[in-house]
């Protein structure tokens, strides 16, 4: 390995965590500027992408019990930013749509950093685009598989009944 190339992965293991800490801090604010909690902009990131569309999805993507997912739904209603509906096929079965009422402000709040990731990522090649695409995909996929080993198998959820560490005594 050349000193060049373990310049660039040392650069690379300081850049991605503060690139990660920096977009958790984004929207923090974000979501200090709308008034809700954070995890109300992560249930409706799922929810406006139909990768969760269910209480109980929600719940499972997002590491919370069914009970917090619902008063977290009825905050978020009152905020405007969701409507629950009955399936029309299954009565028991509620789904989770985003509203539009907030979308200008919630749009603006996000425009500068979408302005920025639309600017650059349209000066990368192809072979760039698939390398970033690939590289959050995967990243990703391995964050909620640690998620849920961690949530599995270690401490539990702070709304569950916490174990103790290993070695000490309940």
């Amino acid at each position: 390995m050349s000193t060049g190339h373990e310049a660039l992965v040392a650069a690379a293991w300081v850049e991605i965590p503060q690139f990660v800490s920096a977009t958790a801090l984004f929207q923090s604010a974000v979501a200090d500027q709308v008034g809700v909690p954070v995890n109300d902009l992560h249930c409706l990131n799922l929810v406006s992408t139909g990768l969760a569309v269910t209480p109980t999805q929600l719940a499972e993507r997002m590491g919370m019990t069914t009970g917090a997912v619902s008063k977290m739904l009825d905050r978020m209603e009152a905020q405007r930013l969701v409507r629950r509906e009955h399936d029309p096929h299954d009565r028991r079965r509620i789904t989770v749509h985003a509203r539009p009422d907030r979308t200008d402000e919630l749009a603006a709040l996000y425009q500068p950093m979408a302005a920025y990731l639309t600017e650059h990522i349209a000066g990368f090649t192809d072979d760039q685009l698939r390398l970033l695409t690939d590289f959050a995909r995967t990243g990703r996929e391995v964050a909620l598989r640690e998620a849920t080993r961690l949530r599995e198998g270690g401490r539990p959820h702070s709304t569950r009944k916490r174990r103790p560490p290993d070695g000490l005594p309940s």
